[in-house]
């Protein structure tokens, strides 16, 4: 159990705002760059079928034979916690630009933030505002948060599944399709060794009945080597249920112009070095957070009152990943890294619960 409100409402926040951390996850096209159409899944993991394709790869064409698929699931994310700066090498530079509190080519700050607050940028440019600003926060009041959310992940209770579809033993695909799953409890302790099953939340699926019909769609996905590469301009939508000792909600919350990488062991039977990046919308994010709030019942309180401004004040990107400097800040940038571990796609477990916010 926690041991205030404070550290409740922390736990809460950055739960709903870690991405992956095992609420059902959805995507969307955006139409930018890498970004895929959405469609449904035809294919499983664990010997269950998927349709048949041809993908060029190096060295001649590759044809993808049915049920050929690889389904890892995050067992490790990295926050980029710590007291040098660790978040400032966790994301990617989504603006394409290096910030700082000077710069004249970024957007104007809101909820009145200084430049200062949301920039610099970390290392080459990398955007992770709520990195800089956010979890410093979450941890002052929840020291023990991230050790807790990854003793959540070790201990079966959430995770994400990512299915690589077609995708050979060895061999450069430059071009093909995976689906990302958000698993919810298991049964039992996860073994890590490739047999785990993983209830599906259904939340990500186009039919509720079908654990296999994932619309999380990167259709752009590539890997060359080792580097898992999902394409860019990508669009998450996260479901994570929230739950005190009387009442439950689910936080819903996005991240556009997003991308994820990851290095893929020999065998592509786990990962390390992966790395997802994206733009939370500012007023969606604080809009999620009211949820928290009042499952909490700290609406109207100072304390809630003042972390919604602080929230605002770590916007430091335009929600598209752009900057102009003639429009006013309405995303905030965000990091996460993870490791990754070969699963199993199970059954479709319960929705979420959806529960009320603070007005």
């Amino acid at each position: 159990m926690l041991g205030s409100d404070r550290s409740l409402f922390a736990l809460a926040l950055l739960t709903a705002a870690a991405v992956g951390c095992g609420g059902g996850v959805t995507s969307e096209s955006t139409g930018g760059e890498g970004g895929g159409t959405t469609s449904s899944a035809t294919g499983g993991a664990g010997g269950t079928t998927s349709s048949s394709s041809s993908t060029s790869s190096v060295g001649g064409s590759l044809t993808c034979m049915d049920g050929e698929a690889t389904t890892l699931a995050v067992s490790e994310l990295i926050f980029g916690d710590g007291p040098s700066g660790e978040w400032k090498s966790v994301g990617f530079n989504i603006d394409g630009l290096v910030s700082t509190g000077v710069s004249k080519d970024v957007c104007k700050p809101i909820a009145g933030a200084v430049p200062t607050t949301p920039y610099p940028d970390g290392d080459n440019g990398i955007d992770n505002s709520f990195g800089k600003n956010l979890l410093p926060l979450i941890l002052s009041l929840y020291p023990n948060w991230v050790s807790d959310i990854n003793n959540g992940i070790t201990g079966g209770y959430f995770t994400s599944l990512l299915k690589m579809e077609c995708l050979p033993p060895e061999g450069d695909v430059p071009l093909f399709t995976s689906r990302l799953f958000g698993a919810t409890e298991l049964p039992m302790n996860p073994k890590w060794d490739g047999t785990d099953m993983w209830p599906i939340s259904p939340e990500l699926l186009s039919d509720p009945m079908d654990p296999n019909s994932s619309t999380v769609v990167f259709e752009n996905s590539s890997v060359l080597g080792q580097k898992y590469d999902s394409g860019t301009g990508e669009t998450f939508i996260l479901t994570v249920p929230l739950k005190t000792m009387t009442d439950t909600t689910s936080i819903k919350l996005t991240l556009y112009a997003a991308r994820t990488t990851m290095t893929l062991a020999a065998d592509r039977k786990s990962a390390t070095d992966g790395t997802i990046g994206g733009v939370l919308n500012t007023e969606e994010f604080v809009a999620e957070i009211k949820k928290v709030g009042y499952l909490l019942g700290l609406c109207d309180t100072t304390l809630f009152n003042d972390l919604l401004n602080t929230v605002r004040q770590a916007s430091d990107i335009l929600v598209d990943g752009t900057q102009d400097p003639n429009k006013e800040c309405d995303g905030i940038s965000m990091g996460l890294g993870f490791k990754m571990k070969q699963a199993l796609i199970g059954e479709v477990a319960a929705p979420a619960p959806i529960g009320m916010a603070c007005q």
